[in-house]
C-alpha cells in the first residue's frame, strides 16, 4: 500500500492564481514560499517563473508570466499551451485575504512530506547522516515562519546597541596577531572574513593558527576543509601547540606530547563534496549542541552551490559567498572563508596582492566584512630584502577591507616547521 502524500493541488493553484490576479501580492508573501511548497511539477514551474520575474524587478502578472515560462522552456502544461494554464489560473477568483494563510498551509504540507522522507530513508543510503541533516534543515525552515514585522524602531535599535555594549561581543574573537586585535577588536559575530592568498603561501596554516587560538580561549570553533583530512588538520594544530615541527608530528614515532588538550572545543569536518547547504546544516547543528562561536571554511572556491548546479561558476561563487554571509548573520558568529587569488599578481613587478586579485572577486569583496590578503616574498621568488636579509620567515597580512574598522599592512613572522604565524620580532 502506497503511503498517503500530503499535498493539496487546489491550494497550490489558489496561491498561484491570487499572485497572478492581484498585483503586488507575490511581493508580500515571497518570503513564505519556496520550491518545496509545490508538490506538482506544473505548479512548481509556474512558481519558479513568478520568482524569476520578481527577482528581475518585474511585475508578476499574466502576460509577463507567460513570457517567462516560454523563456525558461515551459511551452506546454498538461498537454496544452502554457498560456492557457495561466489564463485558467486567472479565471479562478480567490480573495487575496486568504493568501498568507494558504502559503503557511503549503509550508506545513511540505514539512509533512519531508518528514515522510525522513522516516523512509533506505538503510543502504550512502550518506544517511547528510541526507537526514538536509531534510531536518528543510523541515525546520518550512515550519519556522515569522509573522512579526522585520521593521525595528530607532528606540528599539538604541536599546539593542546598549545591550551589545554591555555584552561580551564588543570585542570579537582574538587571533595570534596582537596588532589585529588592538586595531579592530578581533573578529565580530555576524561578520564574514575572507583570507585570500596564492597556493602554498599559507592561508590554511593561518586559519589553523586562528582556530587553535580561539579554541584555547574557550570559544567553540569548527573548521571545514575540502582539501585536508581531519587527521592532518589535527596534526597541524598539535604542531602549533607543542612547537614540534609538523613533519615530526605526522610520523609513526611522533613524540608523545604532540596532542591537544583534552576537551578542547574544536571540531573538524572534511568532505570534498560539501555544498553551502551542508555547511549551514552542520554549523547550525553544532550551534545547537555545543554553542558554535567560530566557523572556518577552507576554501571558498571548492564549495559546491548544490550537487547538480549547472549555472556558470561565477554565479555559483556569488551564491556561495552570499550563503556564507547569511550563515554568519543567521547564526550570529564570525565565519572565516579562505579564498584563492588569481595569477595576476605573478605577472606584475609588484607581487603583493590586491582586492582585484580575489578569484571571481566581485561578489566576494561585496559580501565580506573583512578581507585580508596573505603574502610571502619567499613564495613569490623574492629571496632577500633590500638590506640582504633572507625573506624565508617574512610574511605580510594586508588588511584591505574592514567594515567599521581600520585597514593596514601587518608584518608577520612565519615559522615553516610548525607553520606558525605570529608578531614580527
Amino acid at each position: 500500500m502506497k503511503p498517503y502524500i500530503h499535498y493539496n493541488t487546489d491550494l497550490e493553484r489558489g496561491v498561484l492564481g491570487i499572485c497572478v490576479l492581484h498585483a503586488g501580492t507575490y511581493s508580500s508573501v515571497h518570503h513564505l514560499l519556496s520550491d518545496t511548497c509545490f508538490y506538482e511539477q506544473k505548479h512548481l514551474a509556474v512558481y519558479r517563473a513568478m520568482r524569476s520575474l520578481w527577482v528581475q524587478g518585474q511585475s508578476v502578472e499574466a502576460t509577463g508570466l507567460i513570457a517567462e515560462l516560454y523563456i525558461t522552456g515551459v511551452h506546454t502544461i498538461d498537454g496544452a499551451p502554457a498560456a492557457m494554464f495561466v489564463t485558467e489560473l486567472c479565471d479562478e477568483p480567490h480573495p487575496a485575504s486568504h493568501l498568507e494563510h494558504w502559503c503557511i498551509r503549503l509550508r506545513e504540507l511540505a514539512a509533512r512530506r519531508m518528514m515522510q522522507q525522513l522516516s523512509s530513508i533506505p538503510d543502504d543510503t550512502a550518506d544517511i547522516t547528510t541526507t537526514a541533516l538536509q531534510l531536518h534543515e528543510q523541515i525546520r525552515e518550512a515550519l519556522s515562519i515569522s509573522h512579526v514585522s522585520k521593521w525595528v524602531s530607532a528606540t528599539e535599535a538604541a536599546a539593542r546597541l546598549d545591550a551589545h555594549r554591555q555584552s561580551d561581543k564588543v570585542n570579537g574573537i582574538s587571533t595570534t596577531i596582537s596588532i589585529l586585535n588592538e586595531l579592530n577588536g578581533g573578529f565580530a559575530a555576524g561578520h564574514l572574513i575572507v583570507i585570500g592568498a596564492r597556493p602554498s603561501v599559507g592561508k590554511s596554516a593561518l586559519a589553523c593558527n586562528i582556530a587553535l587560538q580561539a579554541a584555547l580561549a574557550g570559544h567553540c570553533t569548527a573548521m571545514v576543509s575540502m582539501e585536508m583530512g581531519v587527521h592532518e588538520l589535527y596534526a597541524r594544530m598539535a604542531s602549533l601547540h607543542s612547537g614540534i615541527p609538523f613533519k615530526q608530528v605526522m610520523k609513526k614515532d611522533a613524540p608523545p606530547n604532540t596532542v591537544l588538550p583534552a576537551g578542547l572545543p574544536l571540531y573538524f569536518a572534511d568532505d570534498a563534496q560539501m555544498t553551502i547547504h551542508d555547511i549551514r546544516s552542520h554549523a547550525e547543528h553544532l550551534l545547537q549542541t555545543n554553542g558554535l562561536q567560530l566557523l572556518i571554511v577552507d576554501y571558498l572556491q571548492l564549495i559546491q552551490e548544490h550537487a547538480d548546479s549547472k549555472r556558470p561558476r561565477e554565479q555559483q561563487i556569488a551564491a556561495i559567498s552570499r550563503g556564507l554571509k547569511m550563515i554568519a548573520m543567521t547564526l550570529n558568529i564570525p565565519v572565516i572563508a579562505l579564498s584563492q587569488l588569481n595569477r595576476e599578481s605573478e605577472h606584475r613587478q609588484n607581487k603583493r596582492p590586491t582586492l582585484a586579485d580575489l578569484r571571481e572577486s566581485g561578489t566576494i569583496e561585496q559580501d565580506a566584512d573583512v578581507v585580508m590578503l596573505l603574502h610571502r616574498d619567499w613564495q613569490a621568488g623574492i629571496r632577500h630584502t633590500e638590506t640582504g636579509d633572507s625573506t624565508i620567515c617574512d610574511a605580510d597580512l594586508i588588511v584591505s577591507k574592514w567594515r567599521n574598522g581600520c585597514t593596514t599592512d601587518i608584518r608577520l613572522h612565519f615559522d615553516g616547521g610548525t607553520m606558525r604565524f605570529g608578531d614580527m620580532g
